[in-house]
């Protein structure tokens, strides 16, 4: 019979760091799965190399808390703060980061890296250290069964594919293509079917009806004024192309994406092999507003990111949602929360609005601990107009 225990390692009143998850399926296969809450690296000089350095050696104390190496590391996500409206300096910090972020890593870990990895600039105002120039988030998995590289993590009996974020940079030839113009609407295609679908579909597997979740980002900063316009162009196209199989997600602004001549990059996570997928039957804000992965016993629910102006409101819907997926509901079977606080110019207006979302955050865990976090400023999080937003993963037997 399938067992999960989680365990949320020192725990404060916004997250536990690192969380710990061990599965026993029905078939007693043992996997451990390790989740670091976001890092930052400020208690070393505030410059790019030492930033990283310090993110990689708190990160480090996570995965080592629980028995694991940058090995087991299948995902990662790096959100830099922006530095500036100027395209060109967010490009050199773009540049510097890359320039350090393999080598360092290599030079310090000392094992192969076989990640994943997305990234963006998020805001100007940051993260909750207002030092931090990058917040870094890890996922790792462990167990006798478990292959990890190429986008993939492979449990024997079925496969968890986590590609790295992409968008329509491609090679054509011997030139390499960044954009494709102006036509959001073709640019969103040609990432769901030239980037996504067509691999998959190499591989026996229908794009469409496996993807389980589905992050998608928005660059902005190089015209404010169509924030919301550029994103309800792209939700629209991802409604059409997904139809009756939605799956779970969210949408967002961000300064920029990596390929700063395109607009939107996107990540999805598709299942193959033996396991179940569920889908909510509600859409909001253009997604399945949660989905439930099965296998041997184990249910993984990703609840689609909730918007609103209260923590603890958004809180007690992700845990109805779980509930709903036939969980007993976020505070037990919470792993990890991704939380949105939407930032507008003013900074002091901004770092109050974070301490008023914590202290509702603080106030639905009193008494329990909770799930891993990472927390970023952005620009705004599912529907316009909206100060807060939060996404959760929840396992259960």
């Amino acid at each position: 019979m399938a067992h999960v225990n989680i365990i949320r390692h020192n725990s404060i009143s916004v997250f536990s760091n690192p969380t710990e998850i061990i599965i026993r399926d029905d078939d007693g296969t043992v996997v451990r799965l390790i989740e670091p809450s976001g890092n930052v690296g400020t208690q070393y000089p505030n410059d790019v190399g030492s930033e990283w350095f310090g993110t990689i050696e708190n990160l480090n104390k996570g995965l080592l808390t629980c028995g694991v190496n940058w090995s087991d590391v299948y995902k990662t996500d790096v959100l830099w703060t922006t530095p500036s409206s100027n395209r060109d300096e967010c490009d050199t910090r773009k540049n510097n980061f890359n320039s350090v972020y393999g080598s360092m890593l290599n030079a310090v870990t000392g094992v192969p890296l076989r990640s994943n990895r997305m990234a963006r600039f998020t805001h100007p105002e940051g993260f909750p250290d207002p030092a931090a120039l990058f917040e870094v988030q890890i996922k790792a998995a462990k167990g006798d069964t478990v292959t990890i590289g190429g986008g993939k993590i492979d449990y024997g009996k079925w496969i968890d594919h986590q590609p790295s974020g992409a968008s329509v940079l491609h090679k054509k030839g011997d030139k390499m293509i960044t954009s494709l113009g102006d036509d959001l609407v073709e640019e969103m295609n040609f990432i769901l079917e030239e980037q996504y679908a067509k691999p998959f579909a190499e591989e026996g597997i229908d794009f469409r009806k496996q993807t389980v979740f589905m992050e998608i980002l928005v660059g902005v900063d190089d015209d404010p004024e169509k924030t919301w316009e550029r994103i309800e162009i792209t939700r629209k196209v991802f409604e059409d192309y997904y139809g009756d199989d939605r799956p779970s997600g969210l949408i967002y602004p961000v300064s920029w994406i990596p390929n700063m001549d395109s607009i939107i990059e996107q990540q999805p996570r598709v299942v193959s092999g033996d396991v179940e997928i569920t889908r909510s039957g509600k859409i909001e804000h253009g997604f399945s507003t949660w989905t439930n992965i099965s296998h041997q016993g184990v249910n993984e629910v990703m609840v689609s990111a909730v918007s609103g102006d209260d923590a603890s409101d958004i809180l007690e819907t992700i845990s109805t949602r779980i509930k709903e997926a036939g969980g007993q509901g976020l505070k037990e079977n919470g792993v990890f929360n991704n939380a949105y606080v939407v930032a507008g110019p003013n900074s002091g207006a901004n770092r109050d609005s974070l301490g008023k979302f914590n202290e509702s955050f603080s106030a639905f865990y009193e008494g329990s601990a909770p799930a891993g976090r990472t927390a970023q400023f952005i620009g705004g999080i599912q529907s316009e107009g909206a100060p807060y937003g939060i996404s959760n993963r929840a396992i259960f037997a």
